[in-house]
């Protein structure tokens, strides 16, 4: 009698299954169950969603970390599968500015390859994406091609990826969407990203230039690495070069019309550039795109040849995201020091060539830092890979010229120091980071408080300071013998310890960082902590002594925060 049952019991399933093979040979996953679903990387985490977008079942995910599941599929479907055209999937994000990520692996090798996605829309979103918008993680080609993976090969799903890091080399923060129906689909519409035929072109160099002569509004968006994204430095967002960049551009041409956005992240290749093309790009079309990378891409042991195409793939993906209203200015990689003096130089010259080829500009911040020689090299880097701050502005400064001269502008580049008998009195207000201001670890320009306008300069004192707490302002053209008066708005916030405001001799005769440390002070320890209010001094230059910076310092045994804000130097007589 059990074994009759059980007859029955096959009988009653099969017409199901058969069903389910006939009419879904493509479903990667419906999420009716999580079965098979696991944490690859902490502190990701999953769980059933509250709802679905197709049937009973789907799955939330929290990143960052990943997740995966191993796919399960007959060979009898393999050349079904290497016929489609691409995968669809919806999603329900959280409202958060942060990206999520589907994946899909091979179990082999570099073949793992990423989509990005918005998480911005709190209801289900039904997502098509055409394989060429599979971004490889590895030196490898895309899902399809001859030399890349087929879609057959695919053996895992994945949600998540290695980033733990975005923008400004900050955490991403923790994040999550709910996903239902993953499906491999047979006919894509159009690519939603990468270039359809035929390919949208960057727009051309020279509206940049037109708009740079007319001052006109510009937005100036900056791709790269932690080179790009200012690591090694006290106060990234103000000394790394883009920053620097808009500060000297506005000077010189006088307005200030000039933005540059930063979108730089350390450790990135060319290939994560291409993956964060949408996230990237969400904030509209910039005027001009300036790219450099090359760096991690050379460290992954990436051929040129190859990392010469997945550039242009890049730029190609760019322009059809910005419908072409994008310039774009490549950078030839930069040296680094020791081996990477030299080992960078075949990369350089490939961004040369294909500048070339393509006919787009090309900044050759290679030739301009190869050509300090090894020795040089050293002055201006914090370390084998990243300038210091005085190599960043040394960038900033270059391409500043290099724009304006493409520009064909003839107004003079104001000069390194600021001559304080030419200007009569010189004041700064910190609601945009100073030009030629050094800040040091625990200096920052600060939204927190401001006695006029938003920002002031900040210096915070905290538990087993390494150092002093230091800021320097920009240098200061003096004549020998005069007498100077010197101001600075104040609120004092220290716990403990001492703080002033000095003028630093500077004696090296070339405005550059080098600053003796025979200051003179101009007020000590004054202040309130509940209320603004102006401090002041004189000093008088010392013979033979025609540059100066002022010096707003904390004692590291001091605890606690102090806020300047608009200070003035003018001549007393």
């Amino acid at each position: 009698m059990s074994c009759y049952r059980f007859h029955i019991v096959l009988i009653a399933l099969f017409p199901l299954l058969v069903l389910a093979q006939a009419t879904s040979p493509l479903v990667l996953d419906d999420f009716e169950s999580l079965t098979g679903w696991k944490v690859d990387a902490k502190p990701a985490a999953f769980a059933a969603a509250s709802d679905a977008a197709v049937g009973q079942g789907a799955i939330t995910v929290t990143l960052p970390g990943s997740v995966s599941k191993k796919i399960q599929r007959g060979d009898d479907i393999r050349e079904l599968w290497d016929k489609s055209q691409g995968l669809s999937f919806h999603i329900k994000g959280d409202g958060s500015d942060a990206w999520g990520v589907i994946g899909v692996n091979a179990s082999y090798g570099a073949f793992s390859y990423v989509y990005f996605f918005p998480l911005k829309n709190r209801d289900w979103v039904k997502y098509t994406v055409a394989w060429s918008d599979f971004i490889p993680e590895g030196a490898v080609d895309l899902i399809g091609t001859p030399e890349g993976l087929p879609p057959s090969g695919i053996l895992t799903l994945r949600f998540g990826c290695r980033w733990k890091i975005w923008f400004d080399n900050e955490a991403i923060p923790t994040h999550s969407f709910a996903i239902d129906h993953i499906q491999i689909e047979t006919q894509v519409a159009a690519p939603q990203t990468s270039p359809a035929p035929p390919t949208t072109a960057p727009a051309p160099f020279a509206n940049v230039l037109a708009k740079l002569r007319a001052r006109e509004p510009m937005v100036i968006q900056f791709q790269g690495d932690s080179i790009t994204a200012g690591t090694a430095l006290a106060d990234k967002r103000n000394e790394r070069y883009s920053a620097r960049l808009e500060v000297i551009l506005r000077q010189w041409l006088g307005y200030d019309g000039i933005s540059c956005r930063n979108r730089a992240v350390g450790g990135a290749k060319v290939n994560d550039a291409r993956a964060w093309l949408q996230r990237d790009f969400a904030g509209g079309a910039p005027d001009l795109v300036c790219i450099w990378y090359g760096y991690n891409d050379k460290t992954g042991g990436i051929s040129k040849d190859y990392f010469r195409q997945s550039m242009s793939d890049y730029i190609d993906r760019i322009a059809a995201a910005t419908d072409g209203k994008s310039a774009v200015l490549l950078f030839a990689t930069a040296p680094g020091t020791q081996g990477r003096f030299v080992m960078l130089d075949g990369y350089a010259q490939a961004m040369r060539d294909l500048a070339a080829e393509r006919g787009l500009p090309c900044f050759d911040v290679h030739a301009l830092l190869k050509g300090l020689g090894r020795q040089n090299l050293q002055s201006v880097m914090a370390d084998m890979a990243h300038p210091n701050a005085r190599g960043q502005q040394l960038i900033a400064d270059h391409l500043a010229e290099y724009l304006v001269a493409q520009a064909g502008i003839t107004t003079p580049k104001p000069p390194a120091a600021t001559d304080l008998a030419a200007n009569e009195k010189i004041a700064w207000d910190f609601e945009s980071a100073p030009a030629g201001w050094l800040l040091e670890k625990q200096a920052t320009i600060s939204g927190d408080l401001a006695s006029d306008g938003r920002r002031s300069l900040k210096l915070s004192a905290l538990d087993d300071n390494p150092d002093h707490i230091r800021a320097w302002s920009e240098v200061i053209q003096v004549e020998p013998g005069k007498r100077y008066h010197v101001s600075a708005m104040v609120t004092n916030r220290l716990v403990s310890g001492a703080f002033g405001l000095f003028v630093a001799t500077q004696d090296d005769g070339t405005g550059g960082t080098a600053i003796s440390f025979e200051p003179q002070a101009i007020f000590r320890n004054r202040g309130e902590a509940d209320k603004w209010s102006r401090e002041e001094g004189e000093f008088t230059a010392p013979k033979n002594v025609t540059k100066v910076r002022l010096l707003f310092w904390i004692d590291k045994s001091a605890r606690g925060d102090i806020y300047f804000d608009s200070p003035l130097i003018e001549r007393a007589d």
